[in-house]
């Protein structure tokens, strides 16, 4: 299948920021941030792999580019290497930070204040939008509470499965364990499956 490819130029939000000439000096220490092949978390798409670092004329300038890819998307998309970590790409956690971040999950009570839900919408997307763990952990933690207590609505749903797997995708090449293993991990309640042989 054909995955689609989109172009970041600027921020990570989609915005047209200003376009930066790279010296060759600064663009080698910004390539070797990230290795090709390395599995990498970009904020609202989750893990994906570094699969080449390209080239591209960008109102007349030649910019460097990583080529990330997300198989479950099924799509592809173009961060430029100048503003890669500014516009949140970065490594996968490590195995001690994925062990505070599973128990933060497992014990933690939701502090969440009820507020209106259009509000509530629009601070869970700008929290998704940095990428940042701890953030999409309480959105997780929120939502499961939530999820309990009265039940989620379709666009709460969403938005849980698109937390989910993003936890669940980071936890288990963090830990080298099946997907399976790590959804178990965020939901020890679950029951393992029994698949037929």
């Amino acid at each position: 299948m054909n995955a689609s490819t989109e172009l970041i130029s600027g921020s990570a939000f989609g915005s047209h920021a200003t376009v930066w000439r790279t010296q060759d000096r600064v663009l080698e220490e910004d390539l070797a941030m990230f290795q090709l092949g390395e599995k990498v978390i970009y904020p609202q798409y989750g893990l994906g792999t570094i699969s080449e670092v390209t080239q591209k004329a960008v109102n007349g300038t030649q910019l460097a580019f990583y080529r990330l890819e997300f198989p479950v998307k099924q799509m592809e998309i173009l961060v430029p290497v100048q503003r890669a970590t500014e516009n949140g790409l970065r490594r996968v956690m490590d195995e001690d930070s994925v062990n505070d971040l599973i128990n933060f999950i497992c014990t933690s009570r939701c502090t969440t204040k009820p507020q209106q839900w259009h509000r509530w919408r629009k601070k869970t997307l700008e929290q998704m939008k940095t990428g940042d763990p701890m953030d999409i952990a309480n959105i997780y933690c929120y939502l499961r509470t939530l999820e309990g207590k009265k039940g989620l609505s379709f666009t709460e749903r969403k938005i849980l499965m698109q937390v989910e797997r993003m936890l669940i995708s980071e936890v288990a090449v963090a830990k080298q364990i099946s997907e399976e293993a790590a959804e178990h991990l965020l939901r020890p309640s679950l029951k393992p499956s029994h698949k037929a042989s």
